[in-house]
Formats: structure tokens, C-alpha cells, sequence
């Protein structure tokens, strides 16, 4: 049972996009999360429940309450807490590998090489039905496919599945990732699997490192540095819960110089942009504990796990959610078969059972409520612009945020708003739309456009003295609006 919820997450994910849409993570952790509940009242109804070892359970269960405080506490919750919940099942993956019993890890390992072969198959089929010169699979794009081939290849060679080996080094010669092929020869050398295997990692190690001195004056380069000091200032600006999971991308407008406002949905460096996202208490016992799992276990599960940890170096591969779960499955491979079990008495099984069921009742309707909130607001996005600002698409993002608020569904409110007021009769709506576009901008002070539109929103029903007060709190917080 335990590898087929495992499976969801680690081997459907990566063939949907890697769950980058929040309908394929919400769907994935809805499933997963019903799953594991029948799973833990069958296991409490037999009277046994099998636990994780001591440490480890304080390790993830410190991680996951410094995580939920981050997404809480900081200036965008409507963006963080989709992302804690990613956060919480990669953590619950490497509890759950802990006490799974070796023929359901074999299975798992199966379900996994499925994976493997469907993208590689389906790389191949875009490289040369499509003429995609560097496929990218089922993924984002070719890094983040060659952050998941680094994971796979080593499943790959322990199985004895040469084929499968060949067609991810193929693969992955396709990507051209540096960084990828840097990540395998540090993880060589690192492991000392035997001299020609180190002898090996070190030369193309080397070869990769005069590889990337010629790419150092590119733009690409010049890129990542800008955003690596973006992250690293948003960390130093927020060191203890940093902005919340999944949040760079929406703060990084309050970080970048008002004459080059180069975006990015992530910081290209694992890093760093977990210090900014989480604050560094978080990065640094996340990072002592992969080092204590990464002492044990085989040597071909640590070589995947190194390999992307020298990739997520320059590449986002830990941040889309499919490979974050895969990840923390390797790590869960590493650790031993806990043994651990916790007797239920029988008088507390039915009621351990109802509780188990009423917390996961709980936590799935919020998971079911923000996923219907943003299907309601893409589909009020669409009747915009199919028939334009109208009252139907106002009504469909009201729901949404009765649902769950969310600034996005705010601001187009406010737009919408706007747009009726012009019409004849509908002046009163523009107060509707000057607390539509301050609802947005508290829920998410770094977006330019919202304070803009609040200025002139504000100038439009004669409150000068508003609208200079709406761009002195849009400048505090964005370097771009303190231009005169």
C-alpha cells in the first residue's frame, strides 16, 4: 500500500508536468492523502503502527513546523502555503521510506523505471518526430529533465537495465546541461566508487569546468549571478522564516534595480533560494540532515541524490515539486528499515481511526478549496477574455474568493471593477474597485501594476492625497516605483 501511494508522487508526477500546474499537485496530494489515512486506520484497527526512528521524525517534523511558520507568517501567504504543502509531502515521503518493508521498495523501484522509460521514449519521440534538438520530455524544460535522468540513471545501472542506462545517457547528452554532467562527475568523485570510476568523474569534471569558464561572460551567466544576489538578499533581509515556500518569483520585483527589472520564477540555485524562501535555520538543518542520510545506504541512490545537489547549484531541478518528491524518495532509500512499531490498545482503534479520518477530512477540504478557488478564478479570467470585463466574471471570482482569497483574484476584480465604472451608471463602482486593487496589494505588496492602478484609481474619484499615499507604500516596498 505504502509504495503505491509513494508511486503517486514519484511516479505519475514527473509524467505530469513534474505537478508544476497546482491542479496536478492538488489532485496528486488529494489522492495521496486518502490513501494514507485508509492506510493508517488499517494499520491502527491491526493494533500496530509502524514508526519512523526518533530522529528522524524530530528532523522532519522540525522541518515541517518551521515551514508552515514561513508560509504563515510571511508577506504572501496566498503563494505559500500551495508550496508548504509540496514541502510536507516530500517530508512525508521520507518518513513513510523509512518504514517500508523491502519488497514494497522494490516495487516502487519498479513503478519508478516505468517512469524512467515512458520519458525517455518520450524524448526520443520528440527529438526526432518533432526535430526537438534538446527534448525535455514531460518537464518543464532540458535541465530540469536532466536533473530527473540524474536520478534515474543510477536506478537504471543497479537493475542491470542497460538499455534504459543507454537511453538516459543519450538523453542526456540531448539536454546539453553543464550543470547536469557536472553534478555526475562531483558525485563520482565524491562516492570513490573505485579508481576508474574516480579517474573518470574527475576528467569530465574537469572538461565540464573549462566548459563553464567560456560560458561565465554570457548572458545566461550574468543572469543567474543577478538573480543568486537577489536571493541572497532576500535571505539576508529575512533570515529566520525568509518570504514562504514558493515565493521568489513574487518577491523578487522588491529586489532587482528599477532600470533592470529582470524577472525569474526561480532563483537557479537551491541554495540560496531555500535561505530566501525558509530562512536559513531551515536550509541549514535541512542540509545536516541530507548529509547524515547521504553517510548510508547504497552507493547508486547517494550517487543520484549528490549529483542533483551539485546541479541545484545553478539549475532550479529541486524546486518543481515531481522532482522534490523523487529526491526525498532517494533519500528515504538510504535509511534502514526503522523496525519501530507503536502497540494501539483496542479501546482507542475506533477512535484513533475517526481521528485519523477527521484530520485528513480537514486538511484535504483546504487542499480541495484552493484548487476549486483557482479553477474558478482561470475560468473568470477566460470569460474576460472571450467576452470581456462583465458581471458574470465578477461573480465567478467573488466565489473564488469566498472560496479562498488570492491577489491575483483580487486584482482582476479590481480591473473588472474599473472597467464597469465606465459605463453609463456605474461611477459607484469604482469604490468597489479601489477596495478590490487594496485587497491585492496587501495580500501581495511587490506587484508594480497593483500599485499603480490604486494610484490611479484613487485620482479617478478625486482623493489626491490617497493616491500619493498609495505610491509612497508601493515605493517602500518596490525600488522600481521610487523613481520620480
Amino acid at each position: 500500500m505504502l509504495a503505491i501511494i509513494l508511486g503517486l508522487l514519484t511516479v505519475l508526477a514527473p509524467l505530469w508536468n513534474g505537478a508544476w500546474d497546482l491542479w496536478a499537485q492538488s489532485l496528486l496530494l488529494l489522492t495521496a492523502l486518502g490513501a494514507a489515512s485508509l492506510w493508517l486506520c488499517g494499520r491502527l484497527l491491526a493494533g500496530s503502527v509502524p514508526l519512523p526512528s526518533r530522529g528522524l521524525l524530530v528532523w522532519c517534523a522540525g522541518l515541517a513546523a518551521w515551514s508552515g511558520l514561513a508560509a504563515r507568517a510571511g508577506p504572501l501567504p496566498a503563494y505559500a502555503i500551495p508550496a508548504w504543502h509540496v514541502w510536507l509531502a516530500a517530508l512525508g515521503i521520507v518518513l513513510a521510506m523509512s518504514v517500508m518493508p523491502e519488497g514494497q521498495r522494490r516495487l516502487l523501484d519498479r513503478g519508478i523505471r516505468a517512469a524512467a522509460w515512458i520519458m525517455v521514449l518520450l524524448a526520443v519521440y520528440q527529438h526526432f518526430a518533432f526535430s526537438v534538438e534538446r527534448p525535455f520530455a514531460s518537464l518543464l524544460n532540458q535541465n530540469v529533465f536532466a536533473g530527473a535522468i540524474l536520478l534515474f540513471l543510477p536506478l537504471a545501472v543497479e537493475q542491470r537495465d542497460w538499455p534504459l542506462a543507454a537511453g538516459l545517457l543519450l538523453c542526456l547528452v540531448w539536454t546539453r546541461s553543464l550543470g547536469a554532467w557536472l553534478g555526475l562527475a562531483a558525485a563520482l568523485v565524491l562516492l570513490r566508487r573505485g579508481r576508474l570510476w574516480t579517474a573518470g568523474g574527475a576528467g569530465a569534471g574537469c572538461v565540464c569546468l573549462a566548459l563553464l569558464t567560456l560560458k561565465l561572460g554570457t548572458p545566461e551567466a550574468f543572469n543567474r549571478w543577478y538573480w543568486w544576489e537577489a536571493a541572497a538578499r532576500m535571505s539576508w533581509d529575512r533570515p529566520w522564516f525568509g518570504f514562504g515556500p514558493g515565493t521568489y518569483a513574487y518577491a523578487l520585483p522588491a529586489y532587482v534595480a528599477a532600470d533592470r527589472p529582470l524577472g525569474s520564477a526561480f532563483a537557479h540555485q537551491h541554495f540560496l533560494e531555500t535561505a530566501a524562501e525558509l530562512g536559513w535555520p531551515f536550509l541549514l538543518a535541512w542540509l545536516g540532515g541530507l548529509v547524515l542520510i547521504l553517510r548510508q545506504g547504497p552507493s547508486s541512490k547517494r550517487l543520484g541524490l549528490l549529483a542533483v545537489l551539485v546541479q541545484s547549484l545553478w539549475d532550479y531541478t529541486l524546486s518543481l515539486p515531481a522532482l522534490l518528491w523523487l529526491f526525498c524518495c532517494h533519500a528515504g532509500y538510504c535509511l534502514p528499515e526503522s523496525g519501530r512499531a507503536a502497540a494501539v490498545p483496542a479501546r482507542w482503534r475506533l477512535a484513533g481511526c475517526l481521528l485519523v479520518l477527521a484530520a485528513s477530512g480537514w486538511a484535504g477540504d483546504g487542499l480541495w478549496q484552493r484548487w476549486q478557488a483557482d479553477r474558478e478564478r482561470a475560468q473568470g479570467e477566460e470569460l474576460v477574455r472571450s467576452s470581456g470585463p462583465g458581471p458574470a466574471a465578477l461573480e465567478l471570482l467573488e466565489r473564488s474568493a469566498r472560496r479562498c482569497d488570492h491577489p491575483e483574484t483580487a486584482r482582476l476584480s479590481g480591473l473588472i471593477e474599473a472597467a464597469l465604472a465606465k459605463e453609463p451608471g456605474g461611477a459607484g463602482r469604482l469604490s468597489a474597485a479601489v477596495a478590490d486593487m487594496e485587497r491585492a496589494a496587501a495580500q501581495n505588496p511587490f506587484r508594480p501594476s497593483t500599485w499603480t492602478m490604486l494610484e490611479a484609481l484613487y485620482r479617478q474619484i478625486g482623493r489626491e492625497d490617497l493616491a500619493r499615499d498609495a505610491r509612497r507604500r508601493g515605493a517602500a516596498a518596490l525600488p522600481s516605483l521610487r523613481q520620480p
